[in-house]
C-alpha cells in the first residue's frame, strides 16, 4: 500500500510534494487508498493507465456531471482521451463501485443497532 512513506513525521520534515501536501490536507485515507487499488488492478487487467480507468469509470456513472481531466501535458491529454475506449465488464464495475460504496453512517447506524431496536420493539 502507498501509506509506507506517509506520516505527520514525514509532512514535518519538510518534504514537501504533492502526495505529502494531499496527506496533510486529509485527502489521503485508507478509504481512497483502497480505491486506487482497486482502480490500478482493473487497469492492470485491462492494459489501460488508473487515469484512462477512472475516468471511464465516471464517464459511465450517471451521477457524475463532469469528470475532471488533470492533464498537465499534451500526452497526458492524449492518454486521458484513452478512457472513451475503455469496455468494462460487470465484474470489474461491480468492483470499483464496492470499493467505493459509501456507508450511510449517522443517523442509519444508529438506528440500526441492537440496542435502538430492542428498546423500541413494540411491546
Amino acid at each position: 500500500m502507498w501509506t509506507d512513506d506517509l506520516s505527520a513525521t514525514n509532512v514535518a520534515s519538510g518534504d514537501s510534494n504533492r502526495k505529502n501536501f494531499n496527506f496533510a490536507l486529509g485527502a489521503v485515507t485508507e478509504r481512497n487508498l483502497a480505491i486506487a487499488d482497486v482502480v490500478k488492478e482493473v487497469a492492470t487487467e485491462m492494459g489501460r493507465t488508473p487515469a484512462q480507468v477512472g475516468l471511464a469509470w465516471g464517464l459511465q456513472n450517471s451521477g457524475v456531471t463532469a469528470p475532471i481531466i488533470g492533464a498537465r501535458t499534451p500526452a497526458q491529454i492524449e492518454e486521458d482521451l484513452g478512457a472513451f475506449e475503455v469496455d468494462f465488464t460487470a465484474s470489474q464495475l461491480a468492483r470499483l463501485d464496492d470499493a467505493s460504496a459509501i456507508e450511510p453512517g449517522v443517523p442509519h447506524d444508529m438506528l440500526a443497532s441492537d440496542h435502538v431496536r430492542n428498546v423500541t420493539k413494540a411491546a
